[in-house]
């Protein structure tokens, strides 16, 4: 049954002119969604899941779940609520590799997990603790294997060398787990061969174990499409998987497992925020920032497409470099890149960032009392 609160319009420029909105507004593109969903499950040889953390909002994993997919990458007891709540048929992959004792017990008597990501010794313990040793109960060994050149690295927090990686391999399944094999090249990942790295190090790993390997996970990292980035379409990185899977496992590869979560929601949302004041010719300040949706534009690479809106018509005037603030009483709360806008820019005016479905929703904060945000539905979205 639908949503009768839920506010749907054709596309921003209808938007705009019903709710002229004074928050910032982000605007979810159920179309769009689908197809990125579409683009993984057409493209990937094996198990397409979502990585909650990406986007966690209801309508998300709603449209998900209802393309097919049959489970998803949660890193807490919360985020397995909200995909037992809304698809509770779908199995949950508990893939953080730091847990509580009390989030395990939860995730395996509330939620039914039966499938655990660790890169430690301590952690197999714990878990062993816990989770009766049974083959039913998988447990994925996340290893490394080089730093990407051109992605935000989680390599420093998360994942075991290969040689670690391949006494904890035989410790699990000496315990009686079923043994799988989990890395990430981290995100915006722009370097298509870091996966191929990855999975002959996974090989390798297999092979010097001597352990039977039930799945492996090539995990996240696939870019999206900023204007800003320089990394290739999605296709060359599932050729780089396929490439590096035939030449390392020939006929005995493992089950597939693909975990997006950036590449997968980014493009389903823009972000419409409101001119509070513009000064000194060069700063706007806006109506959200550095503790809210602009958060990953902070601290990663990150530009993506803007235009402007003059209550419901596009600015088209010249353009040029202006520097974004956002709403708190914290000089932190500026970004670094400059945006290119309307000269003529001014207090009242909308600017809508495009491809802003991925930690954005899932960073807001109520810093400063800046805590209302509000969601609208648009056919089409800026891209």
């Amino acid at each position: 049954m639908a949503d009768p609160s839920r506010k749907e319009y054709p596309d921003t420029q209808a938007l705009i002119a019903a709710e002229m909105p004074d928050y910032p507004s982000f605007i979810f593109s159920e179309r769009e969604l689908r197809a990125c969903a579409k683009t993984f499950q057409d493209g990937f040889d094996g198990l397409v899941t979502y990585a909650v953390k990406a986007n966690p909002e209801e309508h998300v994993i709603s449209v998900l779940a209802d393309t097919g997919l049959k489970a998803f990458d949660v890193a807490s007891p919360a985020e397995m609520e909200l995909v037992h709540r809304i698809a509770p048929q779908a199995a949950l992959h508990y893939n953080n590799p730091v847990k509580s004792r009390r989030e395990i017990i939860a995730a395996q008597d509330l939620y039914g997990v039966k499938s655990y990501a660790i890169d430690n010794q301590a952690e197999l313990d714990q878990l062993a603790a816990i989770v009766t040793p049974s083959r039913d109960v998988e447990m994925t060994i996340r290893f490394k294997a080089g730093k990407a050149r051109k992605a935000y690295d989680f390599g420093t927090k998360f994942g075991i060398s290969e040689n670690g990686a391949i006494d904890l391999v035989k410790a699990a399944d000496a315990l009686g787990y079923t043994v799988s094999l989990c890395f990430h090249v981290g995100s915006q990942c722009e370097e298509s061969y870091a996966y191929e790295r990855h999975i002959h190090a996974a090989g390798r790993i297999a092979k010097k174990s001597g352990v039977a390997i039930k799945r492996l996970n090539v995990g996240g990292g696939f870019p999206a499409a900023y204007p800003s980035s320089g990394a290739p379409p999605l296709d060359r990185y599932f050729e780089s998987i396929e490439r590096a899977l035939k030449k390392t496992f020939g006929s005995n590869r493992p089950e597939m497992i693909v975990e997006p979560g950036r590449a997968m929601v980014t493009p389903s949302t823009s972000l419409l925020l409101r001119v509070k004041h513009v000064r000194g010719g060069r700063n706007v300040y806006v109506n959200d920032g550095a503790y809210g949706a602009l958060m990953e534009i902070k601290f990663m690479p990150i530009v993506p497409a803007v235009r402007v809106w003059r209550g419901a018509e596009l600015v088209t005037d010249k353009t040029r470099p202006f520097i974004l603030f956002g709403p708190t009483c914290d000089s932190y709360d500026s970004l670094d890149q400059p945006f290119d806008l309307p000269q003529s820019i001014q207090e009242d005016d909308y600017i809508e960032m495009a491809q802003m479905g991925a930690y954005t929703q899932a960073s807001t904060t109520a810093f400063n009392g800046f805590a209302t945000r509000q969601q609208f539905f648009a056919d089409k979205i800026f891209m």
